[in-house]
């Protein structure tokens, strides 16, 4: 009899939230209409997607924001970045965008896009896996003004809560820098990984942009969200008429009203979702700690010195191959990772953890496990049964 499976890569993706799946199917054959048509059942879905686009902004803290919907993050990230930089730079008016291996791949990529007009850059890390706070500075520091009229484009891209370690950036201090050097400098931050486990205020957080996927907390997949300050000059990736001319294409009114729900879902039940993450995450370190020495293994989690979301421990096993040990664990019903899913076909670590200065034997040897609404104290239990197998029977390298 095959082993039960046991989910630990909430990270990756969530499994669909019953009352979004019933809200997303009574739309889908009620609502039928295109958004963009005059007639009845057209005006019933643009209401339709009126009132969802209004009720994600109020549930985020920013009713008087744009939100244009995507995808889902990656082509969030992709519009953020691409659409906010000038598509002809002034020869006197260089872009400089700043990025990190903190962030998702499809951030790294859509700044890498703009390598033909834009200056490039990878910022640090330090060693609690946010961004290191004195090279921030320098990058702003390198920004001249004339007078009072900025001569450099800017533009700083982070990630909330990092995919790959759970670390936090602190954003209260990136505002402070912001504000002390380069007041002009455009702020995206990539909070798909933060929505539904930390507070989410969007004019709190003092960012131009941001975005996420309700997939990662119980929504839908194929749908993603961008959340622009108001004012701002973004052109389109998409040509078309719809959504203020900034994404074209039919509207997905099914999948708009399943996302509407899933954020507001997710941020009633985000203080003591967390809550709960948290006590079963130190269950899972804790237990995690004994049973690795009494296998003879030491393990290490990662970015615990830092603020960390309560749902990710990334967790270093020295001596272990991390893909072996992921399909070792695959086998034995229990489903974790190696990193962000866009990379768990990789042969290459998490490159953020390269980034933080970790030694390379625990690079190596790091995985990802990640906590959701549907995992129990019994999971966690029973998945460090099974890790206690896998490692009793894992052979350290010397």
């Amino acid at each position: 009899m095959p082993p039960s499976e046991l989910y630990l890569d909430h990270a990756a993706t969530t499994p669909l939230d019953p009352e979004v799946a019933d809200r997303v199917a009574q739309v889908q054959a009620d609502v039928f209409g295109n958004p963009s048509s005059p007639h009845a059942p057209g005006r019933r879905a643009r209401q339709l997607l009126d009132e969802a686009r209004e009720q994600i902004l109020a549930d985020l803290g920013c009713s008087t924001a744009q939100l244009v919907f995507t995808s889902g993050a990656t082509e969030a990230n992709h519009l953020a970045v691409l659409g906010l930089l000038p598509a002809e730079p002034p020869p006197d008016r260089p872009l400089r965008l700043a990025t990190s291996s903190r962030d998702h791949e499809s951030l790294r990529l859509a700044a890498a896009a703009t390598q033909h007009k834009a200056e490039v850059n990878s910022l640090p890390l330090a060693a609690t896996g946010q961004l290191d706070q004195a090279a921030v500075t320098d990058w702003l520091r390198l920004n001249p003004e004339a007078g009072s009229q900025p001569t450099t484009t800017l533009l700083l891209a982070t990630t909330l809560v990092c995919g790959q370690t759970g670390a936090i950036e602190d954003m209260t201090s990136l505002r402070g820098l912001l504000a002390q050097w380069a007041p002009q400098c455009l702020l995206h931050t990539d909070a798909t990984q933060a929505v539904g486990r930390l507070p989410i205020d969007f004019y709190g957080l003092g960012v131009t942009s941001l975005c996420f996927a309700p997939h990662k907390f119980g929504g839908p997949r194929g749908i993603g969200c961008l959340v622009l300050r108001p004012g701002l000059d973004l052109k389109p990736l998409l040509h078309g008429a719809q959504q203020f001319q900034l994404r074209g294409g039919t509207e997905p009114v099914s999948l708009v009203a399943g996302c509407q729900l899933a954020v507001s879902l997710a941020v009633a039940r985000q203080q003591a979702e967390a809550a709960r993450l948290d006590t079963l995450r130190q269950r899972f370190e804790l237990q995690l700690a004994s049973c690795g020495r009494y296998a003879g293994i030491e393990p290490v989690v990662i970015a615990a010195a830092g603020p960390r979301s309560p749902h990710i421990s990334t967790v270093a096993f020295p001596g272990i191959d991390r893909q072996a040990f992921v399909m070792a664990a695959d086998l034995t019903g229990l489903a974790v990772a190696t990193g962000t899913a866009c990379a768990s076909g990789s042969s290459e670590p998490a490159p953020a953890l390269t980034a933080m200065g970790i030694e390379r034997r625990l690079v190596q040897g790091a995985v990802r496990f990640s906590f959701g609404r549907s995992t129990t104290i019994s999971d966690i239990d029973e998945a460090i049964a099974r890790i206690s197998q896998l490692l009793q029977s894992s052979q350290p390298a010397a």
